[in-house]
């Protein structure tokens, strides 16, 4: 079935609407936890607290007890108001790969504009980024980035930002971030921003 035959087409909103209304049939009110897989959960966690400013709230899995359970080693890390889950899955297949240009799965986290801009900043210094890119026919602006196992992040804004200090995503001379050029080694090789 073609987006044609069930009439699906582009939709914009006006400068603002962003956060206008929170409503939902079904009382869904926001995301409470997202749970990515690692192979290394020392590493991970370290990333999420000192390049995401995640605050520990819950480690599992780590004793004899829950061992026994059969329990994993899991941690989730207050990122704002959002808990971000890391699960350590030291066999098996991986969906997460450093060479996949997929823009899907990725985690976006919403900042106010200087905040924004001053993660921006910050992150260029440590690790490889991506933006800031306004995006066609939406008042949101972004930037994007990666964990050392190839988890895609996005930080974003709908605040106004100015475009003198962003790119828009796609524009001739401009084009499509690539992930391959966010992929390093962090702690261990510095970044450069893209």
């Amino acid at each position: 079935m073609s987006t044609t035959e069930i009439g699906l087409q582009n939709r914009t909103m006006a400068p603002g609407e962003r956060d206008k209304s929170a409503e939902n049939a079904f009382g869904l009110s926001g995301v409470d936890h997202f749970a990515l897989p690692t192979r290394d959960i020392v590493v991970m966690e370290r990333f999420v607290r000192e390049v995401l400013g995640g605050v520990p709230y819950y480690y599992a899995g780590f004793d004899e007890t829950d061992r026994n359970m059969g329990r994993v080693p899991h941690i989730f890390i207050r990122v704002g108001d959002v808990l971000f889950q890391c699960t350590e899955v030291p066999e098996g297949e991986m969906t997460v790969s450093k060479d996949d240009e997929n823009i899907a799965p990725h985690v976006a986290f919403k900042v106010t504009a200087k905040a924004l801009e001053a993660n921006f900043e910050r992150l260029k210094k440590i690790i490889p980024v991506s933006g800031p890119y306004r995006h066609r026919g939406i008042d949101c602006t972004t930037f994007y980035f990666m964990t050392p196992e190839g988890h895609k992040l996005e930080i974003c804004t709908w605040e106004p930002y100015p475009e003198d200090k962003s790119l828009m995503m796609g524009a001739p001379g401009v084009g499509i971030m690539k992930w391959s050029d966010l992929v390093h080694d962090w702690p261990n090789v510095p970044g450069t921003s893209a």
